[in-house]
């Protein structure tokens, strides 16, 4: 039988051991990572992110971020986004979080091992609504006081206030003020208000998301011609797109204006 400091101590262990992050697969240009200890530096491919973390991209800044989980979320330039809260086991992804916040920019994520166990685990919040997940591959961008997002797979939920709307794939929404969240033609939002986001390659690789890829580097990823290729190894379940609550939709390319 433990004692009461080895119980406190094993607990300790078990809560720590809980907490995750992330694994930068791709990074060009001005990327910036401050860490909860407000320590600031350069973020290059290659680099991990933990729990708390601040990243800022620069005008010339893009960055891909492969979680412990198998999400992946892209920031494009001009973006400052913050890991609130992201915990994660591989034994039970269902009982894992991930909770992000966005003031500016724009990015594009898509979903893991802990949003398709539990949808109500994610959540990023924004100056001007929150969004949830349904199993989905998604973009976000903050732009003259409103926020936009499309869908390429999936969908997502916004939620201002007393106001929800669901965006389903191949849709596109605009939120310009309180409550005022409604679906909007591409040819409604602002022009390239998503960047080179709807371009990305994030494909998944070979592999399983599991904790004992903390602190290595996940798949393989660089930039060519404006496009990220993104390795995230993810599981089974994370890559398929046969999953009731998912479309099968992969991508929706934006029409030309």
């Amino acid at each position: 039988m433990f004692s009461k400091p080895i119980f406190s101590l094993l607990s300790l262990l078990v809560a720590t051991s809980a907490l995750a992050a992330a694994n930068i697969t791709s990074s060009s240009g001005t990327v910036f990572v401050t860490t909860a200890e407000g320590t600031r530096s350069a973020l290059v491919t290659g680099n991990r992110v933990e729990n708390g973390s601040q990243i800022v991209t620069g005008n010339n800044g893009l960055v891909v971020m492969r979680f412990d989980d198998g999400q992946v979320v892209a920031l494009e330039k001009n973006t400052d986004f913050r890991i609130k809260q992201f915990r994660f086991t591989a034994a039970a992804p269902e009982q894992g979080n991930a909770f992000f916040s966005m003031l500016r920019g724009s990015l594009r994520a898509v979903t893991g091992l802990i949003g398709r166990g539990n949808k109500a685990a994610f959540r990023l919040e924004t100056p001007t609504a929150t969004i949830g997940i349904r199993g989905s591959d998604w973009m976000a961008a903050l732009q003259n006081n409103g926020l936009f997002t499309g869908v390429n797979n999936g969908g997502i939920v916004i939620n201002q206030g007393a106001n929800t709307l669901l965006v389903d794939a191949g849709q596109y929404s605009a939120t310009l003020g309180a409550n005022t969240s409604q679906l909007v033609s591409f040819s409604q939002l602002p022009a390239n208000v998503f960047g080179s986001l709807p371009n990305l390659s994030l494909s998944a690789a070979a592999g399983s998301a599991s904790a004992g890829s903390v602190g290595s580097t996940a798949g393989t990823a660089g930039v060519s011609g404006g496009a990220i290729a993104a390795g995230a190894a993810v599981a089974a379940g994370v890559a398929a797109t046969s999953n009731s609550d998912d479309s099968t939709a992969t991508h929706h390319s934006p029409p030309s204006h």
